[in-house]
């Protein structure tokens, strides 16, 4: 009997020792392709073990763009959208639609820049003409709110149209279907060539110098049941971050992902993506965001006073340290 119960003892001890701890609470995230440094983020918290480090499952669906990412996780087809335009999730937000926002993305447009053929006469926005387009990628987007706050800023007469992803804009611009296009860098080698030129860049508007223009909104029923997870995913992020700045070895893992140079990452690093430029525990300027995208028709009126206490409070609790 007693020998009987010592080997059930002996036998549960051995199923505990062979167990997993705790198993890895599982989340699908929308993230843009790995095309620029911010966007290999994802791929680096996966690969450099910072997602295991937090006990995160982290499922990457690679999408097109911003608008992509928000209506997969309204629908509940993945469970967060990574740097996704603010515009657009208040617009969801103001119909009902079961989105949050979870953390600030990027604050300020310092890495966006918008560019003609070189041979072209524009030097800023504000030469264009009724009939002359610049492009964003995609409504909704980082790049359509900022493309029409430099629009107000330069009370230019430019048409703003959708031109999808960076490689279709710049086909586009180079064969002049579009008079001007938008990039992040690593900028493509017509730049260096002298081929094409820097016409405008995010921040030349003071609106958006202060400004969070994107986001990582959450699927709102998902949040409210995995609050847990999601600020531990969050943390992952904010360790990724920490380590692109301060490790050589983690940008040139970027760099690799990004399809540069070790040289590049640090220099676009460097001139495009100052620290501040990163912060995740506070969305800057709210009411700018919502007045702006109230002017650029993203939305109907203001959110109401909850709303935004809402995503301040969420932004601030989650991203806790």
């Amino acid at each position: 009997m007693i020998a009987s119960r010592r080997a059930a003892v002996l036998a549960v001890a051995a199923l505990s020792a062979i167990a997993p701890a705790s198993a890895k609470d599982k989340i699908k995230i929308a993230a843009p392709h790995p095309t620029i440094i911010t966007s290999s983020i994802p791929a680096l918290a996966r690969d450099l073990g910072f997602f295991d480090k937090h006990n995160v499952d982290v499922e990457i669906l690679w999408t097109a763009g911003g608008a992509d990412a928000q209506q997969a996780t309204i629908n509940g087809s993945v469970d967060i959208a990574v740097q996704t335009g603010t515009a657009g999730v208040l617009a969801a937000i103001q119909r009902g639609a079961p989105i949050m926002i979870i953390a600030a993305e990027a604050t300020g447009a310092s890495d966006v820049i918008w560019y003609v053929r070189a041979d072209k006469p524009w030097k800023s926005l504000a030469d264009f003409q009724d009939n002359q387009t610049a492009s964003f990628s995609r409504p909704g987007s980082s790049s359509d709110f900022t493309l029409r706050t430099l629009i107000d800023h330069y009370k230019a007469k430019v048409r703003p149209v959708p031109s999808g992803s960076q490689p279709e804009t710049l086909v586009m611009v180079m064969t002049g279907q579009l008079d001007a296009g938008f990039a992040n860098p690593p900028l493509p080698s017509v730049f260096a060539e002298g081929k094409a030129r820097i016409i405008a860049r995010g921040n030349d508007s003071p609106k958006l110098r202060g400004l969070t223009i994107r986001v990582h909104a959450a699927n709102a029923n998902f949040l409210e049941k995995n609050r847990d997870p999601v600020k531990r995913f969050l943390a992952a992020w904010k360790a990724t971050i920490d380590a692109l700045y301060a490790d050589p070895k983690v940008r040139a893992k970027s760099a690799e992902i990004v399809k540069i140079t070790p040289e590049q990452a640090d220099a676009i690093i460097k001139e495009f993506m100052p620290p501040e430029f990163l912060a995740m525990n506070k969305i800057g300027d709210l009411d700018q965001s919502i007045e702006q995208a109230i002017a650029n028709k993203q939305l109907k009126g203001p959110l109401t006073d909850a709303q935004k206490a809402t995503i301040h409070k969420t932004a601030a609790d989650l991203n806790a340290q």
